[in-house]
């Protein structure tokens, strides 16, 4: 499209069109640079045109990033999306107003010819410095608008402009110059099947994710996904010939799970959670085939529901091992060894926190946090968690275990306050 001399043809360009502009209107001669404001201000009359920033186009910044395979190869040419800022002054014999009226001349063949035309770039590439450019191919057409500069932003500009006195001057933004990139892309394959279609549907929507024990016919209800439930999806249009919900999980991808008619109503669905699943916070959509061509369904998942999220809970199997127990002035240390019924991945977050349980008359209860030490990838054994528990008191303390945010399930016994899993570390 443009290559590195897209800025410099742009300047050129706007060049002649100020040079054109002034005839027939203006009948003396007038020098037109590309350069910016003298020092000294000339007598003779005089326009400058002066790139004095440029800036990335809001609009199309994004396609300075190529697009590669997974290889590295290059599928999409580099582009860089520019705006230039112009500063174009006027000089000339005061008493006259020549300035002014070259101004005038200015903004009105901008106004009438606000674009750059094909033909007016070709002209500007004649000049042996600028041999090579090929911005008149660009599909992009630079436009000029006029920039809106109040006295602060005026004076600013000016005064960066070192021993440079104020003259007649309007702003300008030219948008947008493609600078592209040298690198060429892969030629890609063609297009084997064309298998657009329209569908009359207005999609699957999931309102709320909720859970009930496997099996059970029982009310589903919002909380935690334990082993034990599975996830029922409420909403609307969740009916289809193929519907297929996706578990995301953090750094493992989608699983699919393909489900049955049995387990499908238009405005609820059932999904079996797979077992290994880990603990944690993941998401999940509901995804509609279509057969297209004689192609079954499951080869086109082209409809989806919005992602929702829920919390896999892991639950502690009992009992606690306790190892190298030893209690000095600073508390008891020990080592805790849980076992969860959900597997861990090799680089999930976990936590063991310790509530005391019953704590002495007037004392407030303690509470610990304690980090699981990295361990050695693989895991040795994903249901196993061994953490060192530092500096607590001797008590019976409420065992969690939080993985990516996500703690274990606590048990309510009969009078309503949390029961277990409990640790013993008095003895």
């Amino acid at each position: 499209m443009s290559n590195h001399l897209a800025i410099a043809t742009v300047s050129e360009a706007l060049r002649l069109l100020i040079v054109r502009a002034l005839s027939p209107d203006i009948p003396f001669a007038v020098e037109v640079g590309t350069r910016k404001p003298p020092t000294d201000p000339p007598a003779d009359p005089t326009i400058t045109v002066f790139l004095y920033q440029v800036t990335p186009n809001a609009a199309l910044r994004n396609r300075d990033a190529p697009t590669r395979t997974a290889d590295g190869t290059v599928l999409t040419r580099p582009t860089a999306a520019l705006d230039l800022h112009y500063l174009i002054s006027c000089y000339g014999e005061e008493s006259q107003l020549v300035g002014q009226r070259l101004l005038g001349c200015v903004v009105r063949a901008l106004t009438e010819q606000p674009a750059l035309s094909r033909q007016l770039i070709e002209e500007a590439a004649a000049q042996p410095y600028l041999l090579g450019t090929d911005l008149a191919a660009s599909p992009q057409r630079v436009r000029f608008t006029p920039a809106t500069m109040d006295v602060d932003e005026l004076s600013k500009l000016w005064t960066t402009l070192f021993q440079t006195p104020y003259a007649l001057s309007v702003a300008y933004q030219a948008t947008a110059v493609l600078v592209e990139g040298r690198t060429d892309p892969a030629a890609g394959k063609p297009v084997l099947r064309r298998t657009v279609r329209a569908v009359p549907s207005r999609g699957p929507v999931v309102e709320r994710v909720l859970s009930r024990p496997a099996g059970s016919p029982d009310t589903p209800e919002e909380g935690p996904v334990t082993k034990d439930r599975e996830l029922v999806l409420e909403g609307s249009g969740l009916r289809a010939d193929l519907v297929v919900a996706g578990l995301t999980v953090t750094g493992l991808g989608e699983r699919r799970v393909t489900l049955g008619p049995d387990a499908v109503l238009d405005d609820r669905l059932v999904v079996a959670v797979p077992e290994d699943l880990p603990p944690g916070v993941h998401r999940v959509r509901v995804l509609h085939g279509l057969a297209l061509d004689g192609r079954p369904a499951a080869e086109h998942l082209a409809v989806e529901s919005a992602a929702r999220t829920f919390a896999r809970q892991p639950r502690i199997l009992l009992p606690i091992g306790t190892a190298d127990r030893r209690e000095g002035p600073a508390g008891v240390s020990a080592r805790l060894d849980v076992r969860l019924d959900l597997p861990l991945r090799d680089d999930q977050e976990v936590l063991l926190l310790l509530d005391e349980l019953r704590p002495p008359e007037g004392r407030p209860g303690a509470s610990h946090r304690f980090r699981m030490p990295g361990p050695p990838r693989p895991r040795p054994d994903p249901f196993e968690v061994r953490v060192p528990v530092v500096g607590v008191r001797a008590a019976v303390y409420l065992a969690r275990v939080q993985v990516d945010g996500v703690p274990s399930e606590l048990t309510v016994s009969g009078d309503g306050s949390f029961g277990g899993p409990v640790v013993d570390l008095t003895d």
